[in-house]
């Protein structure tokens, strides 16, 4: 990671943090004052019923008035509120975004030597760090099982490890989202729809990861990524040669491996239904090798992802997503490593998120303060 995105990640979590906060303490005050009106509603129906008429008849149109003001409430909370919180969001998204390709400008000051280095063959270890997301309907059926990412994985990971880059699973998780199960698309345009905000905001900021999005299907693609971000989807089965081999395009892209190979047994072609498709040039190893995701240390030192020795099982409570979330987890050092508690209860990745939050703060207050002190300096 460059000093950019070191800057620029703790911040960005911060953000996000907050925006989740404020949506969340706007949902409880919402929830809040509709049951309050409504046991108002309640109590005034049951007084009107006592009273003679024409009391009742007067009750009666105090409880319309009520009537309409839970309505007009619930639609300013779930329309105007919640929209609003959602523009924020994605303009910070989009701000974020942007923000990424300048600090992808300042990095070629460190990566053109790194690139340099690897071309003579200078090329010591390397560690990528991949969190899995695997999308669910609302009745919580996977797009894929567990049993097929840890192939998908272990298939990825021989593919890098020709680039001695060991693939580290940080994290796993089943995600209930059923409108982009087959609603997402690989195009230009893709970068203006809910999707494209959604999983920007809900990948993992931890460790330079790349997240991975298993979706049903992709219209036209059996995989995409969106170079600049920080993650990609993959259609699970999509892929006849292995979906590891979608996964590892993927990642080449945002790895500044553009564009496509001619080659059917290159790893990068566009032909995905030829050849072997597993194959990887010295070339295209020195560009993932040199991004931003390949790191000189596993996530968290969690290790690489040794499929051949067996982990011990991981606690009930977590694997309470599924039983077969088990098979993926004993293989993994990331997965055991991410998910042990700290003595005092809370996960690691919560420590290094709030650690992160407040040394945004804490920048964030200087910089503050500094230019107010700057201008009141200039108005006086």
């Amino acid at each position: 990671m460059t000093i950019c995105n070191a800057i620029l990640t703790p911040v960005v979590v911060l953000v996000r943090t907050f925006i989740q906060v404020v949506r969340d303490v706007v949902r409880t005050v919402c929830e809040w004052v509709s049951s309050v009106v409504r046991t108002v509603r309640t109590v005034v129906e049951r007084i009107c019923s006592w009273l003679p008429w024409p009391l009742s008849d007067v009750c009666n149109l105090v409880t319309k008035v009520i009537e309409v003001f839970e309505t007009v409430w619930d639609w300013f909370c779930h329309e105007v509120i919640e929209r609003v919180i959602d523009w924020i969001e994605r303009i910070v998204e989009y701000i974020t975004y942007i923000l990424r390709w300048v600090c992808w400008v300042v990095s070629w000051i460190f990566r053109g030597p790194a690139l340099l280095l690897c071309a003579i063959g200078v090329k010591p270890q390397r560690f990528l760090n991949v969190c899995i997301r695997v999308l669910t309907d609302d009745e919580s059926n996977p797009a894929t099982t567990w049993e097929k990412v840890e192939a998908d994985v272990r298939q990825a990971a021989d593919i890098f490890r020709r680039c001695n880059i060991e693939l580290v699973v940080s994290d796993r998780a089943r995600v209930a989202k059923a409108a982009f199960l087959d609603g997402t698309t690989c195009d230009f345009s893709g970068m203006f729809t809910d999707f494209f905000t959604w999983f920007a905001a809900n990948e993992c900021s931890a460790c330079s990861s790349v997240t991975v999005y298993y979706v049903r299907s992709i219209p036209g693609a059996i995989g995409c990524a969106y170079p600049g971000s920080n993650w990609v989807t993959v259609a699970a089965g999509g892929n006849p040669a292995g979906d590891g081999r979608t996964m590892v395009q993927e990642i080449g892209h945002l790895c500044d491996l553009w564009a496509h190979s001619s080659d059917p047994n290159n790893v990068m072609t566009d032909d995905q239904g030829g050849g072997t498709a597993d194959q990887i040039t010295a070339s295209q190893c020195c560009m993932i090798r040199t991004s931003r995701f390949a790191t000189g240390a596993p996530c968290l030192q969690a290790g690489p992802i040794e499929f051949d020795r067996v982990q011990p099982l991981l606690q009930a409570a977590e694997a309470e997503t599924s039983e077969e979330a088990a098979p993926l987890a004993r293989h993994s050092h990331g997965f055991q490593a991410l998910h042990q508690k700290t003595p005092g209860g809370s996960s690691p990745v919560l420590v290094s998120r709030v650690a992160q939050a407040l040394l945004a703060g804490v920048l964030l207050a200087r910089v503050g303060r500094a230019l107010t002190q700057r201008l009141r300096g200039s108005l006086r």
